[in-house]
Order: C-alpha cells, then structure tokens, then sequence
C-alpha cells in the first residue's frame, strides 16, 4: 500500500493550480499524493478566474464571459503556458492586437485624448497607420482645393519621414536587444540607465534629429508599452531592470498574440479535475510546526467560525503574492528562509474595470483600435492624480480593450470595454465591474533575491539549453537535511518580467526537482 505524503497549497493563482494539477497526476507505486488547496476568497471561482464577470446575452441562455484581468499571451514568451494549454486540451486563438498609443491633456475646462501612433500588430508585419490629428487637420477647411492638395502631400511626406524615423528606431532596438549585442553589466542595469547609455550622441545624430526621435520612441512608445505590460507606473519602468525588457523584445520578435478560447474558466475547470481537497474562505494566519511530529507542518486557517487547524501536512506550497506571504504568515524557525527573503519583492496597484463609456478611448473613433494605450506627459500637461479607488496616477498608462463580443451578442447594445489602470473614472452609470489587484513589478533587489529560489545551471555545450534548477532556499532545507519542505512558486519566482510563465514554470520546478524528489519520486516523463 503507498504511503501518503500530504501537501498543503496556499494560494489558487496559476501557480497553485499547476502545482496542484501536476501532484493529483503523479503516478507512483509507493506514494500518493493528498493535496489540499487554499484559498482565501469564498466564492467557488477560483484565483485566476476569481475576478472575471459573466454578462447576460438577451434572449440567451448562455452568458458573456469576460476574463479579467486580461489573459493574452504571446508566442516566444510563453512557451511552457502554451504546452501545458495543450496538455489540457484547452484551446487557444490568435489575437493579434493592434495599439493606438494616445496623449491625454486635461485642464479646468476640457480633456482631449489624442492619437500620436497607430500599430496595426502581427509584430509590425502590418506597419503604422496615420493618427487623424495628422489625416485632416482643421486648417484644412479653410483651404481652396489646390491648397487641399498641398497640404496633403505636404502631411504625407511628413508622416512618410516620421514612419521612416520610428522604422529606424525600431531597428535600432532590435539590435540591442539582440543578447550578443548588449553591454557589459546589463544584468544590473536600469531601464533609465539604458536609455541614457544608448542615446545617439554623435554629430550625424544631432545634425538628422536622430538623438531627439529615439528619445522620443523609448519615452512616448516604449514607456508606455511597458507600463501596460507590468501595469506599473513611470516612476517603477524606469528602475525596472533593463535586460528582462530586452529579453521581451527579442523573444516575442515575429511570434503571435494568443487567447483562450474559452477563456481561463476553461484552463481552471481542468486544471482542478483530480484537486479532491479546495478549502475556500480559508485565510491563513500561520504556517507552524506540528507539536506531535517534528516533520510536519499544520496550516491555520482563521474562517467565519473561528481559527480552524489542518495538521500533518509534509510539504507547503506557498504559490500567493510575495507580500501577502511576508506580512500573513507567522514565521519563526529556520525553515521559514524562503518566505523572509520574499521581502524583497515589490508590488503594484491595479485597477481593472469592465465598462461601456466610450470616453476612455481615442477622442476619434477612427483611431480606435483593439488595445488603447493612453499616457500624460508631464512636460506638457501636469495634472493631480485622484482619490477616488478607481483611479490611479497619472504615471501609469491607461489601457482601454474593446473587448471583441460573441456572435449572439446583440449589435445595437453597447460596446464593452475594459480597461486596465484607468487614470480617468468612467461614468458610474457605465461601470460593470471593478477590481482592484497587485502585480509583482520587478527590481534589482527583486532580481537579486530571485537566486534563492531559482538558479540557472549553465551548458557545457553550446548546442544544449542552459538548465533551470532551484535555488538555495527552496525547500526549507528539506533537500539538505529532511524536515518539512516550504517552497516557492509565482510569476516572481522565475526569471523575467513577472507573468504567467514564471506561474506554470516555477510550479514545475518545485513539483519535479522540489516535492518528488525529496520524496524519491522519479519524474517517468514531462508533464507536456
């Protein structure tokens, strides 16, 4: 008979569910496996999922539902996300965005949003459009039609040099972005750092206008892209760690945008089918030594009824926030190394709201498109931020989706949109749905404290991939001496921007190279 080795799992993010779903399907003659899932919310919908709404289709049965926040992800970059979606049998779609990159200028008396580029997506392959503050300016109306003409060459060979301006910044990106190409020391260096070092400095430079054009790109373009990309403010893209960002870059070079087709209800409802233990409404208030059993660990769980006590567990898998590990949890005893070096990881706000007001997109609807990026400019427009907790500052970008409806979804209604880290408050009439969420931003001391928990063994051959491993304190001690294991799993457990492919990564480093090992589980096959 197998003996069971019981694992508790705190927190229900992609992270914990991979963990999970990878424990329940271990085959093995000798040990079996009883995990328990923990999460702090009550409803049955679980982390990933937990903040996604469902919209009623008139005169349907079926309901819309919209994930939330947005779960797209891009081919190159999320390659481990992707082969575990396979493995499921969930099904994923092309999606390719298109961005308007726009500028919001406010004053006592107006707002305008204003478009200053326009990416038709599928990695460039399918160029710029011209903004409509290029396409008709208003002088136009006063203009014969001889001068008509005039001014329309003369706005598009105007748009024709900026186009040929960004391409060669765009280039010029590219090639730093290539890993041979970059600097020394671009492990430890910022975002601003970068930036400074990288601005054209020489005569032909200054004499084209190419230094004043790639300051431009990498602060109205890259800024902001980023921004949407980490949801974090300014302030946090420009100390963000520069070789992540280039690493994006050049790994998501000519590859695809993606979403599941049945959204990311479907990869939870899989992902759970052999889970037999969730425990909802669970808040954890400590991780503590079971006083029977020196090798085992109980979870206490404060619920509606008052602190409720789950013994015997021989592994933890901590697969929640950072912060919230570091600031919920109770952590006295040696094993508990893992948890405090989490101290150094930082998060931001995020606010996402499902909403019809349409006055969170482009002034002009022509430069509406799929992903509306929307940025202030200090230099030209200082404005307050608000107190309201549906806003953030004015230093975070403002993404707007129109969210594509299904079929029998009426044409007459309005259009959906969702916005991510809104900088202006839609319409409270309009709003659907607020949540307001944390995302792990990364930093050097982040970056530096990620080698406790995940380490790069290096190829002796050049023709072989470099091999993740955990680091150091991943265990607790549990690899070095036995006792009870605590490991770490999340989006800022691996290597890069935090984002769904550190989630199932980390997961399955701590699953194979963690808990079945110490176990003396051989891992037959890859999981997918």
């Amino acid at each position: 008979m197998p003996r069971t080795v019981k694992v508790a799992v705190i927190g229900s993010g992609l992270a914990g569910l991979t963990a999970a779903y990878l424990l329940t399907n271990s085959k093995d003659a000798d040990v079996e496996f009883d995990v328990h899932l923990f999460r702090k919310g009550s409803t049955s919908t679980l982390g990933m999922d937990s903040s996604s709404i469902s919209l009623p289709i008139p005169g349907k049965e079926q309901t819309w539902r919209v994930d939330v926040p947005m779960r797209s992800f891009q081919g190159g970059y999320y390659k481990q996300v992707m082969a575990l979606y396979k493995k499921l049998g969930a099904v994923f779609v092309e999606r390719d965005f298109s961005y308007s990159f726009s500028l919001l200028s406010t004053s006592p008396y107006s707002r305008s949003i204003a478009t200053e580029m326009i990416y038709n997506g599928s990695s460039g392959t399918k160029g710029v459009s011209m903004p409509s503050s290029m396409r008709d300016p208003y002088i136009y109306n006063a203009l014969g039609l001889t001068g008509k003409a005039a001014a329309n060459a003369w706005t598009m060979g105007v748009f024709a040099l900026w186009t040929f301006q960004l391409l060669l910044c765009y280039l010029r990106l590219l090639c730093l972005s290539v890993p041979f190409t970059r600097p020394p020391g671009i492990e430890s260096m910022t975002y601003a750092t970068w930036v400074r070092d990288t601005t054209p400095t020489s005569l032909l430079s200054r004499w084209t206008g190419f230094d004043i054009a790639w300051a431009n790109f990498t602060r109205v373009i890259l800024i902001p892209l980023f921004s949407a990309v980490c949801t974090a403010p300014e302030k946090e893209i420009l100390e963000h760690p520069v070789e992540e960002m280039l690493d994006y870059i050049w790994l998501t070079l000519g590859t695809h945008h993606y979403v599941v087709k049945d959204g990311v209800r479907d990869v939870v409802s899989r992902l759970l089918v052999n889970v037999k233990h969730v425990h909802l409404s669970s808040l954890i208030s400590s991780i503590e030594a079971d006083p029977d059993d020196v090798d085992t660990l109980s979870v206490h769980c404060s619920t509606a009824g008052g602190v409720k006590v789950h013994s015997g567990f021989h592994h933890v898998v901590f697969a929640t926030q950072a912060n919230r590990c570091t600031r919920s949890y109770r952590l006295t005893r040696t094993p508990f190394l893992p948890i405090r070096c989490l101290e150094n990881f930082t998060y931001s706000s995020t606010v996402v709201i499902n909403h019809t007001d349409e006055t969170l997109l482009p002034d002009d609807t022509r430069d509406h498109r799929d992903l509306n990026l929307i940025y202030t400019s200090d230099t030209i427009s200082p404005r307050k931020g608000t107190d309201s907790p549906r806003c953030l500052p004015p230093s975070y970008t403002m993404t707007t989706q129109i969210l594509p409806p299904p079929k029998a979804f009426p044409s007459h209604l309005p259009r959906v949109f969702q916005t991510t880290n809104p900088t202006i408050e839609p319409k409270e009439e309009r709003i659907l749905s607020v949540a307001s969420l944390e995302r792990a931003v990364l930093s050097l001391s982040s970056k530096e404290a990620l080698h406790g928990l995940y380490k790069k063994e290096k190829s002796n051959a050049w023709w072989r991939e470099d091999k993740d491993t955990l680091g150091p304190l991943q265990g607790g001690g549990r690899l070095q001496s036995g006792g009870p294991g605590i490991w770490i799993c999340g989006s800022y457990a691996y290597p890069g921007i935090p984002l769904l492919e550190g989630c199932a990564v980390s997961a399955r480093l701590v699953v194979e190279q963690g808990i079945l090992h110490s176990e003396g589980v051989a891992v037959k096959k890859a999981p997918w």
